[in-house]
């Protein structure tokens, strides 16, 4: 797949303010060994990869496509490719008005283990505290 697809996807899932990706970055995550980007229909997910930690730069969902269940099977897909990747913790960064998206990983049982204060620029003037959230793939 092309970077142009998969960024015209991410753009679908996120909110413009929001964005945080350009079509180079695409290009440059197509390249490189570090950075994996998982696609399904209406959804993506970019991925962070270290020798033992998976981090979840971003999960989205396109809008008119929320609420079906998709992010939560991207999410399990994630999971499966981490502990096939040999990965024993994911880390991810939630904004805290996000219940949609907390409540999605704490069903897949990841937990909260500490704040980022006004970490995410909402719009001019306004930030948002993030959430960071863990799974341990190891039993």
């Amino acid at each position: 797949m092309l970077a142009e697809e998969y960024f015209n996807l991410y753009r679908m899932c996120v909110d413009v303010q929001s964005i945080q990706f350009t079509l180079k970055d695409f290009k440059r995550f197509m390249q490189s060994t570090n950075i994996k980007v998982i696609k399904e229909t209406n959804c993506v997910a970019i991925l962070g990869l270290a020798d033992s930690e998976i981090e979840i730069y971003f999960i989205g969902v396109e809008k008119k496509f929320r609420g079906k269940g998709l992010g939560k099977n991207l999410l399990k897909n994630v999971i499966s490719f981490s502990k096939d990747y040999g990965a024993s913790t994911i880390v991810l960064e939630v904004g805290v008005n996000n219940r949609p998206a907390k409540n999605t990983y704490l069903s897949l049982n990841f937990k909260e283990c500490g704040v980022r204060k006004n970490y995410y620029s909402i719009r001019p003037g306004f930030r948002q505290d993030a959430i960071i959230m863990k799974l341990n793939l190891e039993t």
